[in-house]
């Protein structure tokens, strides 16, 4: 996933639903220990324990975000950190926690990016000493991961070129087993050649990879290459969120034509855009084309809520549902319009060209561009580890040609 998606980042950990027999144990248990650490506080004179076992795992993390080079700082952790003088001053009742707190809270802002500031000042507002355990921990996580995101950024260009270099590798031997697999690679390519030539578009080695990539989001390839196999959910994901953005850019137009000024404000489009992608976010939704009904309500009481001068009518709410009717088609021209231009902004993205948002997306353009985005690093990145596989297969398929033209 980092190949492939730049902005592929590392994600905290998701807990169990606290409804379900795992979260209720997990609740449970760690009720169970931080009701211990507040009970070993309360007593006099305190007990300790669990509280120098938690001083001591938040030692060890800290010198794990603390770059390798700056041993002066590992030092000094060692120095004051030390669980034994620790023991030591809590036999002598000399012990002190906020001392540790403040020492631990003063280093981590020292270690942590500019955005986590807030989050661990707030640590010393807390005065009972559990929530500061505890959100001292949650800090720590959020660090850990910014410091991991941090390497994985900083080797991303190295992962990049051992993993297609590594593919390759692993798709040669695979070939070398088997000569066939490329069967319905050769299907794929060979009949998006067809297609362009009968429509007279220029057939050259990039315009067909191209037109053959942009076929895989825009209808259902069958039988799915070998070469993409792969990567096929990644595509069918693309797909239906580019479907998406072209939908909520062909209802909006057809609303702010249809229904007049009175929906020209950015407010409302914007309004309309939100309302389709949240509509069409469940996975099970193939195309907004099968919830128009619902989007079409929806839709309808937006437009009420921006046109307050008056209520809105029955027979103008029919109006609305029959301009939107027509989305239903997917020959739709609206639809058909800025689907095209999609395409042809997301070909030319392939082919190294940056050009402006097509027209028509100008409320969606940070959308389409982020599907544009993960489009075009998917499609770069597979034709980074098939491209000899490619070359080959478009240089049988020109001999062909050349030698079917030379026939007649």
């Amino acid at each position: 996933s980092s190949g492939i998606n730049a902005e592929w980042p590392l994600r905290p950990g998701s807990m169990p639903d606290p409804n379900s027999i795992v979260g209720h144990v997990k609740q449970i248990v760690h009720r169970a220990f931080w009701d211990s650490v507040r009970a070993g506080l309360q007593q006099s004179p305190p007990d300790y324990e669990h509280s120098l076992r938690l001083i001591a795992e938040i030692k060890g993390i800290l010198l794990d975000l603390v770059p390798a080079q700056v041993q002066r700082a590992k030092d000094q952790i060692n120095e004051v950190m030390d669980i034994e003088l620790y023991k030591q001053q809590i036999e002598n009742e000399s012990f002190n926690l906020q001392g540790v707190v403040k020492f631990v809270v003063e280093l981590m802002l020292g270690l942590c990016a500019p955005a986590r500031d807030t989050t661990i000042r707030s640590i010393l507002s807390q005065s009972d000493p559990v929530e500061v355990f505890r959100e001292v921990f949650g800090a720590l996580d959020l660090m850990r991961l910014d410091m991991a995101n941090y390497q994985l950024r900083s080797l991303r260009p190295a992962l990049l070129a051992n993993s297609v270099q590594y593919e390759q590798d692993k798709f040669r031997s695979l070939l070398a087993n088997n000569p066939a697999t490329l069967d319905r690679t050769k299907m794929w390519l060979a009949s998006t050649d067809k297609r362009m030539r009968e429509s007279g578009q220029p057939v050259s080695p990039s315009t067909l990879l191209n037109n053959a990539f942009i076929r895989v989001i825009q209808e259902e390839v069958d039988p799915i290459p070998e070469t993409i196999a792969m990567d096929i959910s990644r595509f069918i994901t693309i797909a239906r969120e580019l479907s998406a953005v072209v939908f909520s850019a062909a209802t909006i137009l057809v609303l702010q034509t249809g229904v007049g000024p009175a929906l020209q404000q950015d407010s409302f489009a914007n309004k309309v855009r939100v309302t389709v992608y949240q509509l069409c976010s469940d996975e099970l939704i193939s195309h907004p084309r099968d919830i128009l009904p619902n989007i079409t309500e929806k839709l309808i009481d937006i437009v009420r809520e921006t046109i307050t001068a008056r209520p809105l009518r029955d027979e103008e709410c029919q109006n609305i549902r029959g301009m939107l009717s027509g989305l239903q088609s997917p020959s739709n021209p609206v639809y058909c319009l800025l689907w095209e231009r999609a395409k042809q902004f997301f070909t030319s993205l392939c082919s190294g060209v940056v050009g402006s948002v097509p027209a028509g997306f100008s409320v969606c353009s940070a959308d389409v561009q982020g599907v544009a985005s993960k489009y075009t690093h998917l499609v770069s990145y597979n034709r980074g580890v098939f491209g000899p596989f490619y070359a080959d297969i478009i240089s049988e398929i020109t001999s062909s040609q050349q030698a079917a033209i030379s026939a007649s």
